[in-house]
């Protein structure tokens, strides 16, 4: 797992390298659901202009993060920056439980009905 030797590397290309590896899913995951899932959740009238809106939040949070983080960390060490960190994935993770929509193998029209 790459996430938990990061912190050990102390020469700088293995420590590029890793940092490389960990940042990969992140944006495949992303752009996963920038262009996948996030569209499909909207119906075809609104589904560019509520895709963009969720788009802008996505960016505005990727500018806060870092203040934030570097605050966290000054104040409350790595375990403050893990926290706030697993705290936003369990809350992505709860979001898309309650509200998210499998549309795999169904039309458009039925997601509308259900």
């Amino acid at each position: 797992m790459p996430g938990g030797i990061h912190t050990f590397i102390h020469q700088a290309a293995a420590l590029i390298t890793i940092g490389f590896l960990l940042t990969i899913p992140i944006y495949v995951l992303v752009a996963t659901l920038f262009a996948i899932y996030i569209p499909e959740l909207f119906p075809t009238e609104v589904r560019l202009r509520a895709s963009w809106i969720c788009k802008t939040f996505g960016r505005g949070a990727t500018i806060l993060t870092p203040f934030l983080t570097v605050a966290l960390f000054r104040s409350y060490g790595i375990r403050g920056v893990l926290s706030l960190m697993i705290g936003f994935l369990f809350a992505q993770i709860v979001v898309v439980l309650r509200f998210g929509v499998e549309p795999k193998k169904r039309r458009l029209e039925d997601l509308e009905q259900g």
